[in-house]
């Protein structure tokens, strides 16, 4: 599918183009019509129309003379230059119209590779950047965009429909093929609609959410909606075939130097300072969403960097538990870490009563913004944090979330030491990791490491046939690490064990229940990822995570429609793509240096992350305050969400009473119990099967977030921490 810019005209167009606009619509949608669609035009309306939640600020439609396709959007302004736009965009040469859900984040760079320089750069807006790279490079312009975007390039020349969606995911993309046409758009329910698109239920991936998976990567929980997989482009051509294929694959991005030391703690500050800088672009307040972590207090103190003394201080929000138990408190507010933080900036901060919020209390409200069933975690946090947010003027809220996996702890040290047979230096690093984690108050004993790093890479040779492999590293291992060869055989007998076998154990045991069994799963064809080759480089193991790791995509997926529904844009600075390939570049012991993990991060910030947070070894259980608060407020409306005869054909009745009686027992605990994830999302697929029956996950969206107020006596009052 790949495209030569040779066929292309090696000079831009002239800045010039023509923009449709009619009354209010939102999001970006398309339809090349099928035979039995109707009017395209409607078409398309309906559509937009069932996205007016995601913009306020213009909606307009597009339709080819020939009627054969539509184009749809609607605008929210998050940066200075979108105060200019206008979609959907339509160059006259080369003739291209385009609607695009985008943020440009290298600018500057694009502007001197298209040779832009000598123009304003407050008049490029990022459509139009977009379509001068499409005109110059064709579908191979995503090679040099960085950002965030999902978009749709109607080509005249060549008669078809480009697109595409950014690396990680971060912008939405659905599709559906309709008899004999195409349609997409940013959310399910702008699709649900039209004629030919079913709500039927994709039961596989049902079933998959049950038992903690994520299903296929391409599908969602309707039949007939597929996800365009992140880093991946697509070519709709006239006749509604649909090509697709990865243009970004993070493993060719790795670099095979070893430098020393300082130079990748210089590069990684660098790297994440510019990530951070480009995306302080706005047109509105600025937020971080604080949690006290590393990667959240990264992005906080960055932009304070960046943003300096300014009459527009960045906002932070923070979700503490002044009320939990003494014990409880302790595992799950992290006031103390994001004070620190906040000492050391210019920022006006804010303080949710997560102790005081339900879990359940938004539940039918997100559902219905979302369309699809998630993984609660703190999406009920954040749904009052965004509401906070928005009435106090932020429409960029920074998010720190899956800075661990970007940049890494360091744990495939081990996995490469082992790959390597370099027991003496893992039984080293065991020790430097198990001394670490004492001083925290934390118990590893050096012997784990093994259990939990280096039993995988060996049992795998073994599953690989290399049985001869597997004995000379099991042998030096024992001898090494002190480790009873009995323990090491039978630890692997259990590893290769069917999991039915294991879900037997578990279950005679009385400390596990299995909503789905293993049994349906394989079934339907859900088997778990196979791992890589047991000699695959840790650097190639962690870019296949970032590739095909479906819970990141799920998680990005989730919050937008309800980022959007209050008109704020989520932004993630450890998400960006030059963070990415860096990262993925910085060798393995370069992360647990003297066996503290995240160590790179730490060195290349030492002088802007506060002490308290930069020495820090851990993270909060949010878990526990989850269910502290299920147990204080929503006992009945749980039981009654999940013994609804609603879950019947997914989920068998005596498997919701076991897990709600050790949900009662649970009471004491001080940790999170088992049984709460499966109840939660029992809770929430509940929900979302009523929606559906109600015919509320398609159309225009009828519930506001941003129209109800937020619960002011959930926030403490705001704080300046600036000097007046």
């Amino acid at each position: 599918m790949s495209e030569s810019s040779a066929d292309r005209k090696s000079l831009l167009p002239p800045l010039n183009y023509f923009a449709y606009a009619s009354e209010e619509m939102s999001g970006i949608a398309g339809v090349l019509p099928s035979s039995n669609l109707g009017s395209i035009r409607r078409a398309v309306r309906v559509m937009t129309e069932s996205l007016s939640h995601r913009g306020p600020d213009g909606r307009a439609v597009w339709v080819r003379e020939k009627k054969d396709v539509a184009l749809g959007h609607v605008l929210l302004t998050t940066t200075p230059e979108s105060e200019l736009e206008s979609q959907p965009f339509r160059l006259e040469s080369p003739e291209l119209t385009l609607v695009a859900d985008l943020r440009v984040d290298n600018r500057e760079e694009l502007i001197r590779a298209l040779h832009l320089a000598r123009h304003d750069s407050s008049s490029l807006t990022d459509p139009r950047l977009l379509a001068y790279a499409y005109a110059q490079w064709g579908i191979d312009c995503v090679d040099y965009i960085v950002g965030d975007y999902a978009f749709a390039i109607w080509d005249e020349k060549h008669n078809s429909l480009f697109c595409a969606r950014d690396p990680m995911g971060v912008k939405p993309f659905y599709y559906a093929r309709l008899n004999s046409g195409f349609a997409f758009a940013s959310e399910t329910r702008a699709l649900l609609p039209l004629s030919g698109v079913s709500d039927s239920i994709n039961k596989p991936h049902v079933f998959a959410f049950l038992a903690g998976s994520y299903g296929r990567r391409a599908e969602t929980f309707f039949a007939d909606i597929e996800s365009l997989k992140p880093g991946h482009r697509i070519r709709v051509s006239p006749d509604s075939s649909v090509s697709s294929e990865r243009y970004w694959n993070p493993a060719k991005c790795v670099k095979g130097e070893d430098h020393d030391g300082g130079e990748y703690d210089d590069g990684l500050r660098d790297v994440l300072q510019e990530a951070v800088d480009s995306q302080l672009r706005s047109s509105g307040g600025i937020g971080v969403l604080l949690s006290g972590g590393m990667d959240s207090s990264a992005a906080a103190v960055l932009a304070d960097a960046c943003t300096g003394r300014s009459d527009s201080p960045v906002h932070t929000f923070s979700t503490v538990y002044p009320s939990l138990p003494e014990h409880k408190k302790r595992l799950a507010d992290e006031r103390k870490y994001i004070e620190a933080v906040l000492q050391e900036g210019d920022f006006v901060s804010h303080f949710l009563r997560g102790d005081e919020v339900s879990p359940l209390q938004k539940l039918q409200e997100i559902v219905e913004i979302w369309g699809q069933p998630f993984n609660l975690r703190s999406h009920y946090t954040n749904y009052e944090t965004l509401k906070r947010a928005h009435g106090r003027g932020v429409q960029s809220l920074m998010d720190g979330a899956e800075g661990d996996v970007v940049v890494g702890y360091g744990y495939d040290f081990f996995t490469e030491l082992a790959i390597e047979n370099k027991w003496g230096k893992f039984e080293e690093m065991a020790l430097r990791y198990s001394r670490n984690c004492r001083k925290a108050g934390r118990k590893y004993p050096p012997e784990k490491a093994f259990w939990d790093h280096g039993l995988k890479i060996i049992l795998q040779r073994a599953c690989e046939g290399d049985l001869e492999g597997f004995y000379r590293g099991a042998s030096q291992a024992s001898k090494i690490l002190d480790l009873s060869w009995y323990d090491i055989c039978k630890q692997s007998i259990k590893q290769i064990w069917p999991d039915r076998w294991k879900e037997k154990i578990r279950a005679f045991r009385g400390d596990h229940i299995n909503i789905v069994p293993s049994g349906k799963l394989h079934d339907l064809g859900l088997q778990k990822e196979q791992r890589p080759p047991a000699n695959k480089p840790v650097s190639a193991r962690r870019a296949r995570i970032l590739k095909t790791n479906r819970m990141l995509t799920d998680a990005l997926e989730a919050i937008d429609p309800i980022y959007a529904a209050h008109h704020i844009e989520a932004r993630h600075p450890f998400y960006d793509r030059r963070v990415i390939e860096y990262c993925l570049s910085i060798p393995a012991k370069q992360r647990i240096q003297g066996g503290r993990t995240r160590s790179i991060l730490r060195r290349a910030l030492q002088d802007v992350l506060p002490n308290k947070v930069e020495g820090r070894f851990g993270k909060a259980k949010q878990g526990v305050a989850t269910a502290h608060s299920l147990l204080q407020f929503e006992q009945e409306r749980l039981t009654d969400l999940v013994m609804d005869d609603v879950l019947h054909p997914f989920v068998d009745p005596e498997t919701v009473t076991g897990l709600l009686e050790q949900f009662q027992k649970s009471k004491c605990s001080e940790h999170f119990p088992s049984c709460i994830s499966p109840l939660l999302r029992m809770a929430v697929l509940s929900t979302w099967l009523q929606k559906r029956k109600q015919g509320k996950l398609e159309g225009k969206l009828e519930s506001d977030g941003v129209s109800q107020k937020s619960r002011d006596d959930l926030w403490e009052g705001s704080r300046q921490s600036r000097t007046e």
